[in-house]
């Protein structure tokens, strides 16, 4: 008994898998803070005497509180700590400081390439009197019996499918945060 056997065709890498990197719109400059602040400067005031502090004229009515949603404060550059009688602290920020990104992307080793041919074996040099024909995968050779007293004269194969396979994704991760950049303090009777 004769037979012929095709060995399982081996796919060969030609490369590295590369990342596509999509340029990224930039990221939303989310408001984490929920209260504005608007600082009223009614007229030009006076240096007090002895000091260096401004005079602020007295309120209409003494002893009434400023209208809803306002209050008597002084004003801060920076995030200072608060002295009586203003002892209400309330910091805001006039920007943000955003470091958000996304760490290096990157691909593993290519992995789960294979390819099927057609295999075929014939009697003659010159592929035309077919013996034996059989689909062969990456994973499955091929063994087969030939008729007795025949010789092999030729061989073709052709490719069927082919799967490059793929190589695992890494890197993407979200990095960095968004900040509170340029804080001013206002330091405001309760």
């Amino acid at each position: 008994m004769q037979s012929v056997s095709i060995g399982a065709p081996i796919v060969t890498a030609t490369g590295a898998c590369t990342p596509r990197v999509d340029e990224s719109p930039p990221p939303a400059l989310l408001d984490p803070w929920q209260t504005r602040a608007l600082a009223c400067v009614p007229g030009a005031y006076t240096e007090c005497l002895g000091d260096r502090s401004t005079c602020m004229p007295s309120p209409d009515q003494p002893g009434v509180p400023p209208p809803g949603g306002f209050l008597t404060c002084i004003f801060h550059e920076g995030d200072v700590t608060c002295e009586a009688p203003y002892l209400d602290r309330h910091v805001f920020y006039g920007g943000a400081e955003d470091t958000r990104g996304c760490s290096e992307c990157g691909c593993g080793e290519l992995e789960g390439a294979s390819c099927t041919v057609m295999a075929s074996v014939y009697s003659d040099g010159a592929c035309g009197d077919l013996l034996v024909s059989a689909v062969v995968s990456s994973t499955t050779p091929f063994c087969g019996v030939t008729p007795p007293g025949v010789a092999l004269g030729s061989k073709s194969a052709e490719v069927v499918a082919v799967d490059p396979g793929g190589c695992a994704p890494s890197g993407g991760e979200p990095t960095g945060e968004l900040l509170p950049a340029e804080p001013s303090t206002f330091c405001c009777q309760a």
